[in-house]
């Protein structure tokens, strides 16, 4: 899976909002995140469309409030299970 990733000095939780630049419709992505114990951040991307794409990262720690953002490419389409590989009825 494809990730984009931030490491903090402590734990986060927010919300971030990928919002497409290039992508004629295609909606934002909307995700509620939570750092890991470690304080890694891990924002998954795999499902973004080819293309160039925002994200704005907002989180609040110690009472105030922080936003984060970064444009950034997605180079290759998602992968999308090819219909002979998708699990069969039983």
């Amino acid at each position: 899976m494809k990730t984009i990733q931030f490491r903090f000095s402590h734990p986060v939780n927010g919300h971030a909002r990928l919002v497409p630049l290039s992508c004629k419709g295609v909606e934002c992505r909307n995700l509620k995140v939570a750092s890991a114990e470690n304080n890694l951040l891990e924002i998954p991307v795999s499902d973004c469309e080819k293309g160039s794409w925002k994200l704005v990262l907002d989180w609040e720690y110690e009472g105030r409030n922080f936003t984060h953002q970064e444009e950034f490419t997605i180079t290759r389409s998602p992968r999308h299970p090819h219909p002979d590989n998708s699990p069969k009825g039983r």
